[in-house]
């Protein structure tokens, strides 16, 4: 039974880090650490908040400019419209009244022609004239119309003329100048 020899060594002891002593303040705890996060995540969730914000106004007044933009694009292709439908109106109605196209019309749908000669009644002033039942004592006069001003009363038939023509006019292109545009 023999056996080796063994030699019992013993274990070598670590060696101790060399510690350096610090020292310090108040040493924190969890607590307070905590509620310093709090106040920093507080903050950073409100500056946060501004930016969305800031940034959502920012893109409704993008929005509204753009459609305010394309408003006022489709207004002003409507007044140019109108203009143009005002002026082929005008044309229109210049072409309407244009005294040989009326006089065209009058010859052709109303058998019209220029007459040769031009006779007027003359009637006595009711002032002068004493009331006998319904009789009239002075003979009634045709009156011609010349172009000459000789007469006193030339001024005034040469007026009554021109306003008996403007009213043909008037009536000739409103009934029958628009209904042969239809």
């Amino acid at each position: 039974m023999g056996a080796a020899a063994r030699k019992i060594a013993q274990p070598a002891t670590p060696a101790r880090p060399r510690l350096k002593v610090v020292r310090g303040g108040a040493t924190r705890t969890r607590a307070q650490s905590t509620a310093s996060a709090d106040g920093v995540f507080r903050v950073l969730t409100v500056c946060l908040m501004i930016l969305a914000v800031a940034g959502v106004l920012r893109v409704s007044l993008a929005a509204r400019a753009a459609e305010s933009t394309i408003d006022a694009w489709e207004v002003r292709a409507e007044v140019k419209a109108e203009r143009q439908a005002t002026r082929t109106l005008e044309a229109d109605r210049s072409a309407l009244a244009s005294p040989s196209r009326i006089e065209a019309l009058a010859c052709e749908t109303l058998n019209m022609t220029k007459p040769a000669q031009v006779c007027y009644l003359e009637l006595p002033d009711a002032e002068n004239t004493p009331d006998v039942g319904g009789e009239v004592s002075a003979p009634i006069q045709v009156a011609t119309a010349d172009t000459s001003d000789d007469t006193a009363g030339g001024g005034v038939i040469r007026t009554l003329m021109d306003l008996a023509a403007s009213e043909a006019q008037v009536l000739l292109v409103g009934d029958m100048g628009l209904g042969s545009m239809r």
